[in-house]
């Protein structure tokens, strides 16, 4: 007799009834959305709580466009239950997901903290591990030092020719190209090698070894599908529940450096003085892992040789007190101690010989090498060396080329290459396919393979005390590694779609990880307690 009510229409195990519970209790002013209080005059907005479970919803059932979400209002009975009947406009949607991003990534804290109060997290160790998502920009309109200075080789050269075809040029002859449109296309080029050097210029003064020109903070990145311009997501997936800890967004393009971040941030949320966090090779980096023993983590990263113990050192500070803040967990603490060749106690059974010796690396001294403006230097590396400009953050080839930094290695040493050069170049400088060159930051000359021997003079060595431990790795959790962070990856990229972003910039994109990663934390916790007992623990 009656018609159905629309509640009665949602099964009582949908996932939208999750949505609808967690985001009611969220305290929407304490997390910073705009609106969340209505002003007592005009007409009230879109109240967050609506648009953030569509948002929620949306990610979940892997729709992300805001033209989409927009029409699942109208023709989707979970979204129109969800919304209570509301229509909002896409341009709503799409301006609410960008004006509320640091609010939006704060949820994803918010419902790992309401996840913990469900005792699904089980505070073991942590998988660390990074992954690319695309950017929205297109690798046409990403520009590296070494891509630029290639373009304008091209350009000398095409301006070069053009010059010679006016000067030869008659017109009674028979050419190609008229004198109107030969000096049409010099004027072309002249103005994107212009734009080229600006740009080049640009990226010397600010330091930058890539310029994105849609997405400003999206960096060119090596990919399992190839080269891709986008970001490096890092996550810290819990061992026990195999749930999203805590995640970054950062535009490093490898791994190294990021492995002691990412698991303080795990180790903040689970509230533990200490806190293990399990990495591949990738994060194979001493001072990164020096840096994690300051802060309560473990780093047991696999190493190169596959070996069961790492060789971790401190710079050497001796210090009366050391042996009486042994006990302590805070930061300052446990760097004194380990400069001083004390193990703290979190660290017994893991930190083992110390051992006090002295290091001798070149020193950086004011000679001719650092004195030498950048035709001398170019000179300098005619004879057969690889001289680096360490002002400009560069290195000059035996050919007279110019090589860019490409990576950071694990060591701390800077890998320098130049491909497109090494496409026509002849030289065999060094044994790599290409010509790489790795310097440490101390370094300044480096002798080509194919050279007897460099002209410069040797340099002075520096003496620094250093202090040395044994940390011992855990095998069988290294080999669990694989179970943990692939899974996650795997879900968000093929099961949601989100491989590519759909904001630009860092915190936008940090904003959209968040969405994507409540949604497979939902999923997750969904397979482990299930509907209705998720529901009562977040009413």
């Amino acid at each position: 007799m009656f018609p159905p009510c629309i509640d009665e229409m949602i099964d009582p195990e949908s996932p939208v009834r999750v949505v609808d519970a967690f985001v009611d209790g969220l305290d929407m002013e304490a997390l910073g959305f705009e609106r969340s209080t209505p002003k007592a005059e005009g007409t009230p907005g879109y109240d967050p709580r609506d648009l953030m479970k569509l948002l929620m919803y949306g990610y979940f059932n892997a729709v992300r466009s805001s033209r989409k979400l927009d029409r699942e209002c109208r023709v989707n009975i979970e979204a129109m239950w969800l919304m209570g009947g509301l229509t909002p406009d896409f341009r709503t949607i799409s301006d609410f997901r960008k004006d509320n991003k640091d609010a939006v990534t704060a949820t994803f804290k918010a419902l790992n903290r309401a996840l913990d109060g469900l005792k699904l997290f089980k505070n073991g160790y942590v998988s660390v591990d990074g992954s690319k998502f695309k950017a929205v920009n297109a690798k046409d309109r990403n520009f590296t030092a070494a891509k630029l200075d290639d373009r304008l080789r091209r350009l000398d050269a095409k301006m070069a020719q053009y010059l010679e075809e006016l000067e030869t040029c008659d017109e009674e002859d028979e050419r190609e190209l008229s004198r109107e449109e030969l000096r049409r296309k010099l004027d072309e080029c002249a103005e994107r090698k212009a734009r080229y050097e600006g740009m080049l210029a640009m990226m010397e003064r600010e330091g930058m070894s890539q310029l994105s020109l849609t997405d400003s903070e999206s960096k060119l990145m090596k990919a399992n599908e190839g080269f891709v311009v986008g970001y490096n997501v890092q996550t810290a997936v819990e061992e026990g529940s195999h749930l999203i800890a805590a995640y970054r967004v950062t535009d490093n393009p490898t791994d190294h450096g990021e492995l002691t971040a990412t698991a303080l941030e795990a180790k903040e949320r689970a509230g533990l003085d200490v806190i293990e966090g399990v990495a591949d090779k990738g994060y194979e980096s001493p001072s990164d892992m020096a840096e994690s023993l300051c802060n309560g983590v473990i780093p047991s990263v696999i190493q190169r040789d596959n070996g069961g113990t790492a060789k971790i050192e401190f710079e050497y500070a001796e210090s009366a007190q050391a042996g009486n803040l042994a006990g302590n967990t805070d930061p300052e603490s446990l760097r004194e101690c380990l400069r001083a060749g004390v193990v703290p106690q979190i660290y017994g059974g893991v930190l083992s010989d110390p051992e006090i010796y002295e290091k001798r690396t070149a020193a950086v001294s004011d000679g001719a090498v650092s004195c030498m403006t950048q035709e001398e230097m170019l000179e300098l590396a005619r004879e057969g060396n690889f001289v680096r400009d360490p002002e400009r953050n560069l290195v000059y080839c035996p050919q007279g080329n110019i090589l860019r930094q490409k990576s950071l290695k694990g060591n701390g040493d800077i890998r320098y290459c130049n491909k497109l050069a090494c496409l026509r170049c002849k030289c065999k400088c060094t044994m790599a396919k290409f010509k790489e060159a790795d310097f440490n930051k101390d370094t300044l000359v480096k002798p080509a393979k194919h050279s007897p021997g460099t002209t410069s003079k040797p340099r002075e060595q520096k003496v620094t005390k250093m202090v040395r431990y044994t940390l011992k790795l855990d095998r069988n959790k290294m080999d669990n590694r694989k179970c943990l962070s692939e899974h996650p990856f795997g879900t968000v990229k093929r099961a949601i779609t989100g491989h590519y972003l759909l904001l630009k910039g860092k915190a936008k994109a940090s904003a959209e990880m968040a969405l994507l990663f409540m949604a497979y934390n939902l999923r997750r916790a969904i397979s482990m307690i299930g509907v209705k007992a998720l529901v009562a623990g977040l009413a």
